[in-house]
């Protein structure tokens, strides 16, 4: 017997997609306050609990936004959320 599969209407999951990313930006906001706004390498992965070689696999591939200034990574908090959303 297969599970039974139930599908919501397009505009419920869409509510619902929505409700938790704004829920979970409010949280990020109140936990990173203490954050700059542009990351270490360090803190970039700690912001986004992740190893210091996952986030080299994704720089490597071009994944992941960063700028490169000299031997410096730096990380904008904004554009990680927005890229992990789309993870």
């Amino acid at each position: 017997m297969e599970p039974l599969k139930v599908e919501l209407p397009k505009a419920v999951t869409n509510a619902i997609t929505a409700a938790v990313f704004d829920s979970f930006k409010q949280v990020q906001k109140s936990v990173n306050s203490d954050l700059p706004l542009y990351l270490s390498k360090k803190q970039a992965c700690e912001y986004l609990n992740i190893s210091n070689r996952t986030l080299s696999e994704w720089i490597d591939t071009g994944d992941i936004p960063y700028k490169h200034i000299g031997q410096t990574y730096r990380f904008n908090r904004n554009d990680l959320d927005k890229f992990m959303a789309t993870k």
